[in-house]
């Protein structure tokens, strides 16, 4: 260790303790054997173990490591999370890795912490002033991370859940962290080590695994439309695809900044028949497409000028189609890869099971499951309120980070997937070009069918 470091009993440098610190706001009366080992300036270290029997740096007493300055450090850890000497730093704390508990650690500035933050346990707390940043943050649900500025984490770990969330992503944690932090031990669910991990980092060696094969998405084998051509298969391909159901004769959705209806061929109300067609309604101009009966292709647009008149589309005024047209098909091939794999009568048989009817019908309470980093809710049965507004039955699923995923029963072809991203109040559609959101809908779904599987099988009651 420096030999630069200063101690001196804790009442010596009270004044400089930050005002939303605990030593500020909850310790007055200080033991003048209690120390702080002070440091004036910027300070790089290749460990720091804050354990209390770790003499800090060979001085019995140390309660409180006090930096005035940056620090910069390759592993920060202590092994006792009831207890561990506190540290301060008026500057930034830079880290390659940080697992600790026990004790509070303040930083006036940013933390920036290139692989794991973990915290451990709830005798602990660690305040930051400024930005926080990590690749991987492990905590247990109980230690209290306060970050005043922003806060980016690439990789959240609930140690008490199997799934890590990397990149909005339910991940197994062992695909993300290495098997040495894993206790082995068959029976249990949850087998995180905090203790291996900081035997890890003792060791100077990293926890992390590459997850990047974890992230892939689904392997699509083969594409609904597999070229993109304006032609009458593609048209009819567009009227027979998942979106089209049974109930109504059209299909339409917004993306980006654009609006689509895709008509399939129907008697209308007015008893005519109707071709399949393709509406699209773009921020400046409108395309219509449509089949004629002798199978050829009309294509008009026209400006969104009042009393402007639809015209014959040339070779110029195609090219804004064309891409308009490659981003319909692009929406219609992610919901062909994706909503088959919920079907209708899972979801209505889930919902009818003893297990899930036996939950509180309006919600107020035991109306759902929590599995240690998600809670699941129902909708049991559909219904109509007073103002004649028809809510279809429906599972919810509230991630670790306060999103809501939701699968709907408002057909018999599909079930609707909608979002809800965190610290909002309304639900959205979601997006079809953004295909990590249609991802990270059914890695959900999977686990909470493995979830509620054990429920119903803990119950003795079968399925359907």
């Amino acid at each position: 260790m420096n030999n630069e470091f200063h101690f001196m009993p804790i009442s010596q440098i009270a004044n400089q303790f930050p005002e939303n610190s605990w030593w500020a706001k909850f310790y007055k009366d200080f033991n003048d054997e209690n120390l702080v080992a002070y440091y004036e300036g910027d300070l790089t270290l290749p460990f720091l173990n804050l354990d209390w029997y770790m003499p800090f740096p060979q001085q019995e007493g140390v309660t409180i490591l006090f930096i005035n300055g940056n620090l910069t450090v390759d592993n920060l850890y202590n092994s006792e999370i009831d207890g561990a000497i506190a540290l301060m730093v008026t500057g930034n704390l830079s880290a390659k890795n940080i697992a600790v508990g026990g004790q509070e650690i303040y930083v006036t500035g940013n933390l920036t912490v290139e692989e794991i933050l973990c915290g451990s346990y709830n005798h602990g707390e660690m305040i930051v002033e400024g930005n926080l940043n990590a690749k991987v943050l492990v905590q247990d649900g109980e230690y209290r991370f306060k970050a005043e500025g922003q806060q980016s984490i690439v990789c959240a770990v609930n140690v008490w859940d199997t799934d890590a969330v990397c990149q909005e992503l339910p991940v197994d944690i062992r695909k993300v962290l290495i098997d040495d932090v894993f206790l082995d031990n068959e029976e249990e669910e949850v087998d995180f080590s905090f203790g291996m991990l900081v035997s890890v980092l003792k060791k100077g060696q990293s926890a992390l695994l590459d997850w990047n094969e974890a992230l892939q998405r689904k392997k699509v084998d083969h594409l609904y439309f597999n070229y993109n051509t304006i032609n009458e298969e593609n048209i009819l391909k567009l009227t027979q695809c998942i979106l089209m159901t049974e109930d109504q004769p059209y299909f339409e959705f917004e993306e980006h900044d654009a609006y689509f209806k895709v008509q399939r061929e129907h008697m209308g109300a007015d008893g005519d028949k109707r071709n399949p067609s393709v509406y699209i309604k773009t921020a400046q101009h409108h395309y219509f497409i449509w089949l004629d009966d002798d199978h050829s292709i009309s294509l008009l647009m026209k400006t969104d000028d009042e009393g402007d008149e639809w015209e014959d589309i040339n070779e110029e005024t195609s090219k804004p189609l064309a891409e308009y047209w490659i981003m319909l098909l692009t929406c219609v091939n992610v919901a062909e890869l994706y909503l088959p794999n919920i079907e209708v009568k899972d979801v209505q048989d889930i919902l009818l099971h003893p297990v899930i009817q036996e939950l509180d019908h309006y919600g107020e309470e035991n109306d759902g499951f929590w599995d240690g980093s998600k809670y699941y809710g129902f909708r049991r049965d559909a219904y109509t309120d007073e103002d004649g507004y028809c809510f279809a039955a429906r599972i919810d699923i509230e991630t670790p980070d306060g999103a809501f995923y939701f699968y709907t029963l408002d057909n018999d072809s599909y079930v609707s997937r909608h979002y809800q991203p965190p610290n909002h109040h309304a639900r959205q559609d979601m997006p079809f070009l953004d295909a990590k959101r249609w991802e990270a809908s059914e890695r959900y779904f999977d686990r909470f069918k493995q979830f509620i599987s054990r429920k119903i099988s803990a119950d003795g009651s079968p399925v359907g």
